[in-house]
């Protein structure tokens, strides 16, 4: 069975490790050491390795710690089930799984079998376990506590298991880490400027309803050429990817690859599944699309889309995603969004204001805030001819860059004079 998830709170671990002292302490430490090795945030419980309490109770800190976890790597080993501590844990990772707000990965540790696990039969350790639990606890087959046990550790089996065999540590090992990897959301994008976004991301808030985990919202960020699109799109995405996406893409500069078959191929592997549909059978792509990812909460930033058919194939219907996903599109033409028949929010961008315009400007001239000794009263021309057009400004900034204060006037006379010229500079830039 396939993990799925949609959240609704923030994000404190990538992964969280259920273990029973038992196991080799190697194999925890080598494994948390490899997911740390690559930024992967892991909690494990290092007071668990020093206790010799058998029945100890969990505590709520770390109910919260699992809670606030993406995913949860369970291994079972032999002496695991024989911990209350650790069957309340997997209880209530399984509780997390159902909510849709964690997946779950099960190992199977030092001779430990998925059957050992899903039957617990009374001659078998997790059998046995179980049995001296309701002896001692005085509890009966039909208690609520035992019931939530045997169907945590049942359940557990149906979701991603691996056996591990002692000699192929180092591989086992390794494929966890991969595998959690791909099941990560990405990094946050690199953005360079940033100057008068803070203001339009306020404004497009609530076009996306970000703290709505039951409806999927799509927004179009809508502008001519330089406008500064892409970089919004991509501030949006930076800031909203913490809420608890379970996958999430940026297919950029779409109108540069005209194959829809690809992109679709591209969007299913960014959110961490592989295609299995004929290439070639875009139709046959949109619906794994659909049946992929509608149990999924995603992000994703469909940019430069130019084509009705791009849209068609990517982003059908609001039903192609889980709740809660947000899908931003950045485009040229808005009025292709009239033939897409969904629901698309809009945001039409606009130029920067006077005072932006004059500090994204100075960035790029002058590598600060503020215009050089004997350059200022040069300032205000320049942001007449880029006209308040991110690009332009970053554009005309680096062009004038370290030039003298004559090579100033004579590059900028002639932008006025020819604005041709000027447009030419800025042809083969932005979307």
């Amino acid at each position: 069975m396939a993990n799925h998830g949609v959240a609704s709170f923030d994000y404190t671990y990538d992964v969280f490790l259920s273990f029973r002292r038992g196991v080799h302490r190697a194999f925890i430490d080598h494994l948390y050491k490899a997911l740390d090795g690559i930024d992967i945030k892991t909690f494990k419980d290092d007071d668990k390795e020093e206790s010799t309490t058998e029945e100890e109770e969990t505590n709520p800190d770390l109910i919260e710690k699992i809670e606030r976890s993406r995913i949860s790597v369970v291994v079972l080993c032999k002496d695991f089930p024989f911990s209350t501590r650790c069957l309340d844990e997997v209880a209530k990772i399984m509780e997390c799984y159902e909510k849709k707000t964690m997946q779950v990965v099960g190992l199977f540790y030092d001779g430990v079998t998925a059957a050992d696990v899903r039957w617990q039969k009374e001659d078998r350790a997790y059998g046995k376990a179980i049995t001296q639990h309701k002896e001692r606890l005085g509890l009966g087959e039909e208690s609520d506590k035992i019931k939530t046990w045997r169907s945590a550790l049942s359940r557990v089996c149906d979701l991603i298991a691996l056996n591990c065999d002692k000699k192929y540590e180092t591989e086992l090992i390794s494929m966890i880490v991969k595998g959690v990897s791909a099941r990560l959301p990405p990094l946050r994008l690199q953005i360079k400027d940033v100057i008068g976004l803070d203001s339009r991301f306020e404004e497009v808030k609530s076009h996306l309803d970000i703290g709505n985990n039951d409806a999927v919202q799509m927004l179009a960020i809508c502008g001519p050429p330089g406008i500064g699109k892409t970089t919004f799109a991509a501030y949006i995405y930076n800031n909203i990817i913490n809420h608890q996406y379970i996958a999430a893409s940026f297919i950029s500069n779409i109108r540069d690859k005209p194959k829809v078959e690809d992109l679709q191929s591209t969007l299913l592997s960014e959110m961490g599944e592989k295609r299995e549909s004929r290439r070639g059978d875009t139709d046959g792509g949109g619906r794994e699309i659909k049946r992929k990812l509608s149990v999924k909460k995603v992000l994703l930033v469909l940019d430069g889309v130019d084509k009705i058919e791009q849209l068609k194939s990517l982003a059908g219907g609001c039903d192609w995603f889980g709740p809660g996903s947000k899908i931003i599109i950045t485009t040229r033409d808005a009025t292709l969004l009239n033939r897409h028949r969904v629901k698309i929010k809009r945001y039409q961008m606009t130029e920067l204001s006077d005072d932006d315009s004059r500090k994204l400007f100075c960035w790029y001239a002058f590598d600060g805030g503020e215009p050089a000794q004997n350059f200022a009263n040069l300032v205000p021309q320049a942001l007449s001819i880029a006209k308040g057009i991110p690009l332009a400004l970053k554009k005309l900034g680096s062009r004038l860059k370290d030039r003298s204060l004559d090579e100033w006037e004579m590059e900028l006379d002639r932008y006025n004079k020819v604005p041709e010229a000027f447009e030419f500079l800025l042809k083969s830039f932005g979307n």
